[in-house]
């Protein structure tokens, strides 16, 4: 019984660090701009590259006027700023 509960709330806790996390960041240059600082502040040169390319792609889809495909894009890109 403990399992379950403790299993549950923790799945709760990081579907919702998700939903939040991407809901907090807004598609527009003040947020692209701080996306950028956050990239190049990366140290591991992998997740530098898979964040440069995400951001790239948020870049894309915010030109594009796509806000959700930007979310996502900004999302990625701060993934590889995160410890894995």
């Amino acid at each position: 019984m403990f399992n379950r509960l403790l299993i549950a709330a923790v799945m709760a806790t990081s579907l919702t660090g998700a939903a939040m996390a991407q809901t907090d960041m807004a598609c527009d240059q003040a947020g692209m701009t701080k996306l950028e600082t956050d990239v190049n502040s990366i140290t591991d040169a992998t997740k530098k590259e898979m964040a440069t390319k995400e951001l790239a792609m948020a870049k894309e889809a915010m030109a594009a006027k796509d806000t959700a495909k930007c979310k996502t894009h900004m999302d990625n890109a701060m993934k590889g700023k995160d410890a894995m």
